[in-house]
């Protein structure tokens, strides 16, 4: 069992476009499953309130983790559209750094192209590799200080950025997002249980 002094404080936040029309397309992927863990730890998170969120900030004690029960962690969804995420997470991250210390960890859920649907991939830095919300964080936060899920959506067949951009901001089909819930999410919940942990790096 990991000690208490092993954890960390992990600041979730996902990547999306803003409002009931996007609300299910594949680019906002990272939206939908950080409501689902969310909507997990029931009572457990409470609003934090500041004129400097530009989206959506709640903390309190993680479920990610059954032996730790006191445990903080804090989620926040940017209420601003895809190519501006920085400028609403890099205030989230300087909140979450002043809250927890040396201890927080910033944790990143987008959408990734090169993975098929039903796959998911952690990886801390890197480049954004053209994804608008990534390249918008980097440009705030230096890639190393990011630990990125790519959630797989999958790639149409053509490569034509008209025929990719009308692809991943379509709904997510029915079939799909069984598979994104049913396989993907439990495997996320692992993953960042074992990162709050400090038994993944």
């Amino acid at each position: 069992m990991a000690s208490p002094q092993s954890y960390r404080n992990l600041l979730i936040c996902s990547v999306g476009n803003p409002g009931h029309k996007f609300a299910k397309s594949r680019h906002s992927i990272g939206h939908i499953l950080l409501d689902l863990l969310i909507a997990d730890h029931n009572r457990q998170l409470i609003r934090v309130h500041s004129p400097a969120f530009d989206g959506d900030l709640i903390e309190g004690v993680s479920c990610l983790n059954t032996d730790f029960l006191t445990q903080r962690i804090a989620m926040f969804k940017p209420s601003t559209y895809m190519n501006l995420s920085g400028t609403a997470i890099v205030n989230a991250w300087q909140w979450s750094q002043q809250r927890f210390g040396q201890s927080s960890r910033l944790v990143i859920l987008h959408d990734e192209l090169d993975l098929a649907v039903g796959k998911l991939k952690m990886k801390v830095g890197g480049s954004s590799k053209g994804h608008n919300g990534l390249k918008s964080i980097a440009t705030y936060i230096a890639p190393g200080h990011v630990t990125k899920f790519g959630i797989g959506i999958g790639r149409p067949i053509s490569r034509s950025p008209d025929i990719v951009a009308d692809y991943v901001l379509s709904n997510i089909p029915p079939s799909d997002m069984a598979i994104i819930t049913d396989r993907v999410y439990p495997q996320l919940w692992q993953m960042l249980a074992d990162l709050e942990k400090g038994t993944k790096s």
